[in-house]
């Protein structure tokens, strides 16, 4: 919260050094959520092992909310910016490959979709 406070002081002066200052803070914030993030997937892999789900389904799942929170945190470093149209272009780029990394799931579904009917 400091340096966010200190970001929005120092951004009238020198936008340059908020926005250097911004990317600093939310690399140190992806550093330690690192370390929450290996502690979640080991969860989830031990819930899919008892619930009998893929180990590919959940890499699949993984990948996708992976894409999903790198888009967002791009976007809103280039909305830090002023780059509000570069950043509507991330968040499209991202939806775009969660879906193709998703694809194979589709795939799965529509398949045991066909064999019911």
């Amino acid at each position: 919260m400091a340096g966010v406070v200190v970001a929005l002081v120092i951004k009238k002066n020198s936008p340059e050094m908020a926005l250097l200052l911004t990317i600093t803070l939310a690399l140190i914030a992806l550093f330690f959520a690192f370390t929450i993030v290996s502690t979640v997937t080991d969860y989830l892999k031990s819930l899919s092992d008892l619930a009998g789900i893929s180990p590919a389904v959940l890499t699949v799942v993984i990948k996708t909310v992976g894409i999903g929170v790198l888009s967002k945190l791009t976007a809103d470093v280039c909305r830090d910016a002023g780059q509000a149209s570069v950043a509507s272009g991330v968040e499209f780029t991202g939806a775009v490959t969660a879906v193709y990394v998703a694809l194979p799931l589709f795939k799965t579904v529509v398949s045991m979709i066909q064999t019911l009917v």
